[in-house]
């Protein structure tokens, strides 16, 4: 089959097929910039991740340390809580002035050890008086309570 084309369609045919090439021109301009485009949303997006990699990596060491000092922290406080409960409870226990003819003799952690120390100089085991008031025996020994916190109690 043969087909004749007349000048006015030959003209039309290439009007056409400009436009065809300058369209794809522009479309693949287009695609080159969008591609550029991403490339360097790509680009800043991979730093953003490397960066926040290398942040949550410190928060993870610091996160080690501070768990770390939490346990030291912990491990001396319950030290100190022990230490205080050990305190509270000395405190509880009266002390003891050791008087010998009235007179102040020695200061003891507890009436016992006053009695103790009274009886390696030679004191009575069975013949202790409670002196509540200095003076109040002239003869030997008496042992007088008294709390640290100088309540009386």
């Amino acid at each position: 089959m043969i087909r004749l084309i007349t000048t006015g369609r030959l003209h039309q045919l290439a009007e056409a097929a400009e436009q065809a090439r300058t369209d794809a021109e522009a479309a693949d301009a287009r695609a080159a910039r969008l591609v550029q485009e991403h490339a360097e949303q790509t680009h800043r997006l991979s730093g953003l991740v490397e960066s926040a990699e290398s942040d949550a990596a410190i928060l993870r060491d610091e996160l080690v340390l501070s768990e770390t000092a939490l346990k030291q922290a912990t491990v001396e406080a319950g030290a100190l809580w022990a230490e205080l409960e050990e305190a509270r409870r000395v405190a509880a226990v009266p002390m003891a002035l050791l008087l010998f003819k009235g007179a102040p003799h020695s200061v003891h952690g507890s009436v016992q050890a006053a009695k103790d120390h009274a009886a390696t100089l030679g004191a009575n085991p069975s013949g202790w008086s409670h002196g509540t008031v200095p003076g109040a025996t002239l003869t030997g020994w008496s042992v007088m309570p008294f709390h640290r916190n100088g309540d009386g109690s």
